[in-house]
C-alpha cells in the first residue's frame, strides 16, 4: 500500500530537485551576465585540464592507471551516500580487471544514483581547503578544479545506456533525478572549494517564483 506513496514522493522530489536546478542555473546566468561571481579562467582552464589529462591516461598502452581510482570512488559514494540516508553497506569491492561492486541493505535513490551527481574526491579536497592555511588554500582551490574535471571523465566513461545502476529504479525517473542533481553538486562543490559564489538565497527566492508560477498555471483562479 505504501509503494505507490513512495513512488509519488519519489518523482515529486526529482522533478523539485529539477526545479531547483532550473532556478540556479537562471540565478548563475543572470549574475555572470552582470559580470558577478565569474570563475577565473584559470579555474575552467584546470578543470578542462583535469580531463584532459584523464582522457590522454586513457589511452595509454597498459590502460588508464586512475581508473581503479574512479572505481573506487564510484563505489564509495554509494556507501557513503547510502550509509547517509540509513541504508549501510553490506559488502564494497572494487577491482582493476572486474571493476567495482557495493551491496547496501536496503537501496533507496539517492545511494543508488549519486555517483553519478556527487564528485566525492573534489568535495573532500573542497572541504579541506577551508581549513588549510592562506599559502596553501590557492593550490588546493586548483587541485578542487582538477579533480573536477577528472570527475567529468569518470561521468563521461560511465554514463551510458547499458549502466546497471540506471536499471534500478528506471532510466527515464534516472535521468531527470540526474539533471536535477549534477549541477546542484557540481555548483554546492565549486562553492565549498572557493572556485565561484553559489546564489543558494537568489535561486531559492526564484525556485518559489517558479513554483506558484506553476500553481496558477496547474489551478488557475477563476
Amino acid at each position: 500500500m505504501l509503494r505507490p506513496l513512495y513512488w509519488l514522493f519519489r518523482w515529486l522530489t526529482a522533478l523539485a530537485l529539477l526545479g531547483f536546478m532550473v532556478a540556479m542555473m537562471r540565478t548563475l546566468a543572470a549574475h555572470w551576465l552582470e559580470g558577478r561571481g565569474l570563475p577565473s579562467p584559470a579555474i575552467a582552464g584546470l578543470a578542462g585540464a583535469g580531463f584532459a589529462l584523464r582522457w590522454l591516461l586513457a589511452r595509454l598502452p597498459g590502460g588508464d592507471p586512475l581508473e581503479l581510482v574512479d572505481t573506487l570512488e564510484h563505489e564509495l559514494t554509494h556507501a557513503l551516500v547510502g550509509t547517509l540516508t540509513f541504508a549501510p553497506p553490506v559488502a564494497l569491492t572494487a577491482t582493476l580487471r572486474d571493476g567495482g561492486e557495493v551491496e547496501l541493505k536496503r537501496s533507496n535513490p539517492l545511494a543508488a544514483l549519486a555517483p553519478y551527481c556527487l564528485p566525492l574526491f573534489a568535495v573532500a579536497l573542497a572541504g579541506l581547503t577551508l581549513i588549510l592555511r592562506d599559502d596553501w588554500a590557492a593550490a588546493g582551490r586548483f587541485a578542487v578544479a582538477c579533480l573536477l574535471g577528472s570527475f567529468g571523465w569518470r561521468l563521461w566513461r560511465e554514463f551510458h545506456f547499458g549502466q546497471s545502476d540506471f536499471r534500478v529504479y528506471g532510466f527515464v525517473f534516472s535521468m531527470v533525478f540526474i539533471a536535477g542533481a549534477l549541477p546542484v553538486c557540481l555548483v554546492a562543490t565549486a562553492d565549498l572549494g572557493g572556485l565561484i559564489e553559489g546564489p543558494w538565497r537568489a535561486a531559492g527566492r526564484l525556485f518559489l517564483a517558479q513554483g506558484e508560477q506553476l500553481a496558477a498555471w496547474v489551478w488557475p483562479r477563476p
